[in-house]
């Protein structure tokens, strides 16, 4: 019997090691010597604890592989219908978080705070965790890109975002400018917003690395996807105001989509990425919009729009915007101009309702938005428009920019404060005398556009004058007035009424010190 065993431990061979130049398949046991395990040598507990982690972090990394969703299939829309109608308020997070989660759980799981590795294919780590640019697109930056229908487009997006790791870079590019634009107007130290700052920088540049090599081959080049790459790039740059890159993007995204045979080959989620960069880049130059608007969205929007399919529904018995049409003053608008003025109304009455009625929001609604901005930015160059109007065209924008895609501090949106302050110079004056009405809306709008600008004292000057010619105080008088524009008070409007109490809060304060002395 021992002759036996003593044979038996002779012949036992030993665990072979793999050799180096083959694929190590991960460990799934530790051989550990049953007869020293009980020793408390320092060596052994360490790779018993070192390979225990490992393990851990393995499986961990594999199950979140596994439950990634697959993408819509090729040239699909985004979903046309939200679970839930009021996703762009951050008290209905929630509800918007349940509705993206409907359609796709894993996914929505992957962009809640706390979830590692939201994007697996990221080609580095930036200063950041980047979770916490996942966690700011889906609470900020969608609400900013899509007013309209947040939740459903966001999950459209992402789902495309995670089969392409440029795209993902880039989306996150875009988060961590938007976050670092926000905590800039809150007013954080520059150490805080220098962080998002070069992580957006960083970012950015990998994408466009990974497009090189995209642009170098033929067949990947000229694709659906590269011009959604590029988009994406577009509006990055154009967030930082990079003017000089926004037209260098575009002259090359241009030449892509020709050779794809024109806009209308390219798919619904494309066109209105196109299209978003043709807005940002009109927000900071005068000059006419590089490309055209394609009839295929064109038909879209005025086919599949809730507002232009039911004419007047959401203005009916309501003031909002009335002052445009039954003002002396409105008689001087051009009748194009008017009936985009008329479309803007609808397009805001809906924004402002759509939480409290029965309709259900589109992703086409977003593309309507930008249908009739691409609409307003190229009037001037359809039609001659006088000071006054350029005036009003330009107000509109900024009150799009502040109110619905909520723009605050991002970098290009002073270039058309700055727009708007210019074009005031001539028509100021006559607005002053003629529609103070008109102007005290326009200001108003300016100061909540100025905001963390070299401009805003300057929109804050004209429109404690204004207000003092119309005898204005109460902010409850001065929302009763505006809202014959384009503005609604919401429940938690803070800043327009910050934005008032403040500045004549101070006024106050002056008088009072003045009468001690």
């Amino acid at each position: 019997m021992a002759s036996s065993q003593s044979s038996t431990q002779s012949n036992r061979v030993p665990h072979p090691k793999p050799a180096k130049n083959l694929a190590v398949r991960p460990r799934e046991f530790l051989w550990v010597d049953y007869q020293d395990d009980r020793s408390k040598g320092r060596e052994l507990l360490r790779s018993k604890q070192a390979f225990v982690r490992t393990r851990h972090h393995r499986l961990r990394r594999e199950k979140q592989q596994q439950c990634i969703p697959g993408p819509f299939p090729t040239g699909q829309c985004p979903p046309s219908h939200a679970a839930n109608t009021s996703t762009r308020r951050v008290s209905s997070d929630t509800r918007g978080s349940d509705s993206s989660a409907d359609q796709s759980p894993v996914l929505a799981r992957c962009l809640e705070a706390g979830v590692l590795d939201g994007g697996p294919g990221l080609a580095f780590s930036p200063n950041h965790n980047p979770n916490i640019y996942f966690h700011h697109y889906r609470m900020h930056s969608a609400r900013a890109c899509f007013p309209l229908c947040s939740s459903d487009v966001t999950v459209w997006f992402w789902q495309k975002a995670l089969q392409d790791p440029a795209l993902m870079q880039i989306k996150l590019s875009i988060s961590a400018s938007h976050r670092a634009a926000i905590l800039a107007a809150s007013g954080a130290s520059t150490n805080t917003v220098q962080k998002p700052t070069h992580d957006a920088i960083r970012l950015r540049v990998g994408t466009i690395k990974s497009l090189q090599g995209i642009l170098q081959d033929t067949a990947t080049m000229y694709s659906d996807q590269t011009v959604f790459i590029i988009a994406h790039i577009i509006v990055s740059e154009a967030m930082e105001a990079n003017i000089e890159a926004v037209d260098t993007h575009m002259n090359g995204m241009k030449k892509i989509i020709d050779a794809l045979g024109g806009m209308d080959m390219l798919d619904h989620g494309t066109l209105a990425m196109v299209y978003s960069c043709q807005f940002l880049r009109g927000i900071m130059s005068d000059s006419m919009p590089i490309l055209e608007m394609c009839a295929k969205f064109q038909r879209r929007v005025l086919k599949e729009s809730a507002f232009f399919k039911s004419k007047n529904q959401f203005t009916e018995g309501s003031a909002l915007g009335t002052r445009f049409f039954d003002a002396p003053w409105s008689t001087e608008i051009h009748p194009t101009f008017k009936s985009i003025i008329s479309s803007f109304q609808q397009i805001t009455s809906y924004y402002e309702s759509f939480a409290n009625v029965d309709v259900e929001p589109m992703s086409v609604e977003n593309d309507c938005l930008l249908f009739l901005c691409y609409r307003l930015k190229s009037l001037p160059f359809q039609v001659s428009l006088t000071p006054f109007e350029e005036t009003l065209r330009l107000s509109i924008t900024a009150y799009t920019c502040v109110r619905m895609w909520t723009l605050y501090g991002i970098p290009c949106l002073e270039c058309l404060v700055e727009m708007l302050r210019k074009s005031l110079f001539t028509s100021l004056s006559v607005l002053q005398s003629t529609a103070p009405d008109l102007l005290f809306w326009i200001l108003f709008t300016g100061s909540l556009a100025s905001r963390a600008t070299k401009s805003h004292s300057w929109f804050l000057a004209h429109l404690k004058d204004v207000a003092d010619q119309l005898s204005l105080k109460e902010w409850d008088h001065v929302v009763s007035l505006l809202e014959k524009f384009f503005f609604k008070c919401r429940p938690t409007d803070e800043p327009a009424k910050e934005l008032w109490h403040s500045t004549f809060g101070l006024d106050l304060v002056i008088v009072q010190e003045h009468q001690k002395y």
